[in-house]
């Protein structure tokens, strides 16, 4: 009787590397392996991960100006008062926007707690690491960006807000074994997890699973059509 399941050709294999790869973790009997029998049903779910949030435009507004931030993570959701929201359960969270900055800031109560400004020459890119003491739980942080080729006082604003302690401790222990990461990852987005699932595709590890620096790759690229920088 003929197989009813899905033909893939090497073709479609070598024009795409996300595909490739999600063969790879099939054969390999990885963390995806579960997941693999239907491919599209897989990138759907990748897409999920950290494909909605919209590109930001600076000063707070949607008007669509030129000058916008494409924030990967944290993910964030609207709010009555203009300032998108973020709740993030890791302590300690990666900053992660598409495409190039001139200024980042972390700002509390109105007084800058940190700031990174670009030179002249090499614009901000890439991965940010939490850069001050984990956050506590429910403690509040606006996170202001400033996109390359905005004006000195423009910047997108998302607030961030922490978890709970219980949320905090769970996201922590998911952490524990990095060789399951992608387990995880799959596993919280499914559940509807999907800003748990960004924050720990976006984790930084040691020495990351030879799939996960692709991935990254593919949904930084399917969110905002760009190709991202290295850390």
């Amino acid at each position: 009787m003929p197989s009813r399941h899905p033909v893939v050709h090497p073709a479609a294999l070598a024009t795409s590397t996300a595909l490739a790869l999600l063969m790879a973790l099939s054969l390999a009997g990885s963390p995806g392996a579960a997941l693999a029998d239907s491919q599209p049903t897989l990138l759907q779910q990748l897409r999920e991960l950290i494909g909605y949030n919209p590109r930001q435009a600076v000063g707070g507004s949607r008007s669509g100006s030129a000058a916008s931030v494409c924030l990967i993570t944290p993910r964030f959701a609207d709010r009555a008062d203009g300032v998108p929201q973020a709740v993030v359960a890791l302590p300690s969270p990666t900053l992660l926007a598409a495409g190039a900055l001139n200024e980042v800031r972390l700002q509390q109560n109105g007084r800058i707690l940190w700031q990174r400004r670009t030179s002249s020459s090499e614009p901000i890119e890439g991965p940010i690491a939490w850069p001050l003491p984990p956050l506590r739980p429910g403690e509040t942080m606006l996170l202001r960006l400033r996109p390359r080729g905005a004006a000195g006082s423009d910047f997108a604003d998302i607030q961030l807000v922490a978890a709970g302690e219980a949320e905090q401790q769970r996201a922590l222990s998911l952490l524990g074994d990095p060789t399951s990461r992608l387990e995880v990852i799959e596993r919280e987005a499914r559940a509807g997890n999907t800003a748990l699932a960004s924050e720990l595709l976006f984790s930084p590890l040691e020495q990351p699973p030879e799939g996960l620096t692709e991935l990254q790759q593919l949904l930084i690229t399917q969110a905002c059509g760009i190709t991202p920088a290295g850390p």
